[in-house]
């Protein structure tokens, strides 16, 4: 039998007074530092939610302000009627737009302090494309104003919100005039411009290597294949670009006169060469000769050309009467002879 003693009954004491090995002293300062702990997240928060209270605060005041500088402009807006649906649609749009998009807000309230005629052109503009133009509008807009305005080309559509203010006194008739006027002068204008885009005339002179036999109406070989090759493509090009239906074929000689003894053949055998597969030899007696049957024989290789069949081709002469820069001979000799012995190849559309 073990005898208890003083010292046993102690240890047991002082084993139920701990608690996880800690004593009940310790146990308690652990307590109070959880609690101050917690206290201390506690205030946190509350200091966070007082500085969102405080910046909340501090954006209503200035949404207030910017509300209130919008409807200062919109009271000092020139022919804007206080009260009206449009203006407190724009108002209302402005406190939505400020309170989910504060960039665009501070952005429209910038324009509209650096131009306060904006409410005028938005409430133009805005109204979807034209078709819902209503009396909401600042300028009214009657049914025949909007017919006239839906005509509009986005030219005059922009200059006619430049000139908003202006336009709002002009009655629909006195529109539709400034339209016509408009429209009338610039289909003058097109019309003059479209005079002188004639179509190119193609040149083909000695001094560019398109030449015939010296005093004939025979091809040289190497005209022949350019005729019929990249010639021909040139001037059915021209022909599409210009949506011409006639090809004139001018041929053109030096002043250098012909030898007396000379005869020609052209009144019995022109239409004979144009048509038949005969060998036909042209000649001429003079200038003017010469140049019609130098363009008889490009005509015919022309003719030979598939692509161009369903166009007319037609001869003539010009002889030594006309210069390269399109005027009358006078004598001079600013151009030698190899530019003045050339074809002319002009195309155009029949009477």
């Amino acid at each position: 039998m073990v005898n208890s003693t003083s010292i046993s009954k102690d240890a047991e004491s002082y084993r139920r007074g701990v608690v996880f090995g800690l004593t009940m002293a310790e146990v308690l300062l652990l307590l109070i530092f959880c609690i101050l702990l917690f206290l201390k997240i506690i205030n946190d928060r509350l200091n966070d939610r007082e500085k969102q209270v405080k910046e909340l605060s501090n954006q209503n005041s200035e949404l207030n302000e910017d509300l209130a500088a919008l409807r200062s402009i919109i009271a000092v807006s020139p022919e804007i009627s206080e009260g009206s649906e449009f203006l407190t649609e724009v108002v209302e749009a402005a406190a939505l737009l400020e309170a989910t998009q504060s960039e665009k807000a501070s952005e429209m309230l910038q324009a509209l302090q650096e131009n306060p005629k904006l409410l005028q052109q938005i409430q133009l503009s805005t109204v979807d494309e034209w078709a819902e133009l209503t009396a909401e509008a600042q300028y009214s807009v009657t049914e025949s104003e909007h017919a006239v305005l839906s005509n509009l080309t986005e030219e005059q559509k922009q200059t006619f919100f430049s000139n908003a203010e202006i336009a709002s006194n002009i009655s629909p008739n006195e529109l539709e005039a400034i339209v016509a006027e408009a429209s009338k002068a610039e289909a003058s204008s097109e019309q003059k411009n479209a005079g002188n885009n004639w179509p190119p005339i193609i040149s083909l002179s000695e001094a560019k290597d398109y030449s015939f036999n010296v005093g004939s109406a025979t091809l040289a070989p190497r005209f022949r294949d350019a005729i019929t090759g990249s010639i021909a493509d040139q001037i059915l090009q021209i022909l599409r670009d210009y949506d011409a239906d006639v090809i004139e074929v001018i041929g053109h000689t030096d002043p250098q006169p012909m030898r007396d003894d000379r005869i020609t053949n052209l009144d019995d055998n022109s239409v004979d060469f144009l048509n038949s597969t005969r060998d036909i030899s042209l000649r001429a007696k003079d200038n003017a000769g010469l140049g019609y049957a130098r363009a008889l024989s490009v005509t015919k290789e022309l003719m030979k050309v598939p692509s161009l069949r369903e166009y007319t081709i037609l001869p003539y002469s010009a002889a030594q009467m006309i210069t390269p820069n399109e005027e009358l001979q006078s004598g001079s000799d600013e151009f030698d002879g190899k530019q003045l012995r050339r074809i002319e190849i002009r195309v155009r559309r029949k009477q």
